[in-house]
């Protein structure tokens, strides 16, 4: 049975049980469900992790699951590190491109036959005082983001733009403008459903 692995920080954490990472949560458990049986499906999200704490566990990680697919959602937490009290986490956009590189590259050397779905981070108006003057940095993130990672990967799933339009018009996506809530879990479980259902 092939096996997806999702990999990212309280996105795709979701406050799921730790106890076993075969316990999905959030947008991970909306594509189990949507997915079914066809699949084995383990959730290695850690809530407050940035590109460079993904990149410290992710071999180990991945070396022990020898998945089928990598869903990878990673890069909000480098731009938000550099606002608030966790100014030593802060990661430029520069690092941030080459965490994300080294972790393709690390997964393609374990299962050259790997295929990796990147899910872009996004940032919307929300509640977070600290990410009000967040804007012109993430969006300078994400421009070496894009730059940099569709080619190297067999899906890049854009968000950012939709997610904002789908905000200005009132249909709410996230209530502090990072964390997903129902709504926007699901929008992003079916942009992943239609990546995987594309690859297979």
């Amino acid at each position: 049975m092939e096996k997806i692995f999702f990999q990212g920080d309280s996105i795709t954490d979701a406050r799921r049980d730790k106890r076993n990472n075969h316990y999905l949560s959030g947008y991970s458990l909306i594509v189990a469900n949507a997915l079914g049986d066809k699949f084995e499906y383990v959730n290695y999200g850690l809530s407050g992790d940035t590109s460079r704490h993904v990149l410290l566990r992710h071999e180990k990680e991945f070396l022990r699951e020898k998945p089928d697919y990598l869903v990878y959602m990673i890069g909000i937490n480098d731009v938000w590190r550099h606002f608030g009290d966790h100014l030593n986490d802060a990661v430029s956009k520069e690092e941030c491109v080459s965490n994300i590189k080294e972790a393709i590259k690390i997964s393609k050397r374990i299962n050259p036959n790997v295929k990796i779905i990147y899910v872009e981070p996004y940032l919307v108006p929300g509640n977070i005082p600290a990410l009000k003057n967040a804007d012109q940095l993430f969006k300078s993130h994400l421009k070496e983001i894009r730059n940099n990672i569709p080619q190297l990967v067999d899906k890049y799933i854009y968000t950012y733009e939709e997610f904002l339009d789908l905000t200005k018009k009132g249909e709410l996506i996230s209530n502090d403008g990072v964390h997903p809530n129902e709504h926007g879990q699901e929008k992003i479980a079916h942009k992943i459903v239609n990546a995987i259902n594309s690859l297979k």
